[in-house]
């Protein structure tokens, strides 16, 4: 089994958040080619990362493969064993991905469209806004008392918001939500968050010489 994407991205990220919180790490590669090479396309013809091979199994999307490797590796499942808590950890996913990641990418092009970053934070807010609806006072982590899919999908994506500010306000918009902004901080401090947060910036460093070179 190996996951093919850099760990910058917070898509890559949730995955293998998933397989760690599992105790069975995936093993991470760089796809020969690249991801829009004819071979990594025939696999995966979106062209995008992350792409997920296990045997004759070719999978692409990151949630669809966090699920894949929530039920198929050993080790505590990542949804909660009711129906409404799994309910719950699958909206948190949802707010993530409908509308946190298109804010964050109006974020991310501010410098070249910096007439889109005002609406981009005030998408960017409202989408914390749903999230923080949703949990509740006692929750530890992004929902309930353990770590779930959800804490896969949301500590990627909030690493760009503690990345970004200064140019942009993203940090005010968290501790706007003081529920979220005391999870954000219980997740930097956690194993699995810390890992996750220094091997993503170390991606930034990389990426920025890269593009300064």
């Amino acid at each position: 089994m190996i996951l093919y994407g850099g760990k910058l991205s917070p898509f890559v990220m949730r995955p293998l958040l998933v397989s760690r919180a599992k105790g069975a790490e995936v093993a991470l590669g760089d796809f020969d080619g690249g991801i829009k090479s004819d071979a990594y396309l025939a696999l995966c013809p979106t062209g995008k990362m992350p792409l997920l091979i296990d045997g004759d199994l070719a999978l692409a999307e990151s949630q669809v493969i966090a699920d894949y490797l929530d039920m198929a590796l050993p080790g505590p499942a990542l949804l909660p064993a009711d129906a409404a808590g799994t309910a719950m950890v699958r909206l948190i996913v949802r707010f993530a991905d409908v509308y946190m990641v298109p804010a964050l990418t109006g974020l991310f092009r501010g410098r070249e469209h910096p007439e889109g970053v005002p609406d981009a934070l005030k998408n960017m807010g409202d989408a914390l806004g749903y999230i923080e609806h949703y949990r509740r006072a006692d929750d530890v982590f992004a929902w309930g008392a353990s770590f779930t899919q959800a804490d896969a999908a949301l500590i990627p994506l909030f690493f760009f918001l503690d990345a970004l500010d200064g140019p942009m306000p993203t940090k005010a918009l968290v501790a706007a939500r003081p529920g979220l902004a005391s999870w954000w901080e219980r997740a930097k401090a956690s194993a699995l968050g810390a890992q996750a947060i220094a091997e993503q910036a170390a991606g930034l460093k990389a990426m920025m010489a890269a593009r300064a070179g």
